[in-house]
């Protein structure tokens, strides 16, 4: 009989993943468990010493410090704009959410029922900090940076992850010639659930522009660039 594959461990994931071994498992647990865990009874006391709210809190600086520091070196070329937009990109909830998905840590995350059987983007964020947080309290600064770099490693190869977002670019025009929004209509136009296809038109008055992605927002920034190239031709 074949071998059964045995689960990893959480704290065999932290090495693989994260690069760090822990001293104290205890804080990789707490750094994993979200306060849903512990019911609405739960003390003020309980919150601190068995969910990861403070951890979170400390995650939430270390990244924000550690993404800086990162795409400064990358990116030498870099003016401070992109720079900005790209740590903005990597600290965002949706960005966590992606990598907390991505590598496997909501396997090891803690969480309580009423949260669903599919947690928001907000618990993913939250657990991916509040490990952050535990590798920081169990090895210090450079562990803590060198756990960051090691999970959005792949999105730190995004060239384009500073980039300005044509989304943006035509509001902050809309609103200053038009005093409105922008208006998008965005559908699912074809291809398979491994790679679909979205079509997107943006409206701002008697003007429009079309694209289309592999995703909403690929699809709307595809039509925002559209408008924008018809807008700067028509001077």
């Amino acid at each position: 009989m074949a071998d059964i594959a045995r689960p990893e461990t959480r704290l065999e994931f932290a090495e693989r993943v994260l690069g760090h071994r822990f001293r104290d498992p205890d804080l990789l647990l707490q750094g994993c468990t979200h306060s849903s865990r512990l019911g609405a009874q739960a003390t003020a006391e309980d919150r601190r010493r068995k969910a990861n709210e403070r951890m979170e809190f400390l995650g939430d600086a270390i990244l924000g410090a550690a993404v800086a520091i990162a795409v400064y070196r990358l990116r030498p070329e870099a003016d401070e704009g992109w720079l900005s937009r790209a740590k903005s990109n990597l600290v965002s909830r949706a960005m966590l959410a992606r990598v907390a998905e991505r590598t496997g840590m909501m396997a090891h995350a803690v969480v309580g029922g009423q949260v669903g059987p599919e947690p928001p983007d907000s618990v993913k964020a939250n657990v991916a900090e509040g490990v952050i947080g535990a590798v920081f309290l169990d090895g210090g600064w450079e562990p803590a940076v060198a756990a960051v770099e090691r999970l959005l490693a792949e999105e730190l190869a995004d060239t384009g992850l500073g980039d300005a977002d044509p989304r943006m670019m035509l509001q902050e025009w809309s609103l200053a010639n038009h005093q409105k929004l922008p208006v998008y209509a965005t559908v699912r136009s074809g291809g398979s659930d491994h790679a679909p296809e979205f079509t997107a038109t943006v409206t701002i008055g008697e003007r429009s522009g079309g694209g289309s992605g592999v995703s909403r927002k690929k699809a709307e920034a595809a039509a925002a660039s559209a408008l924008l190239a018809d807008i700067r031709a028509q001077g």
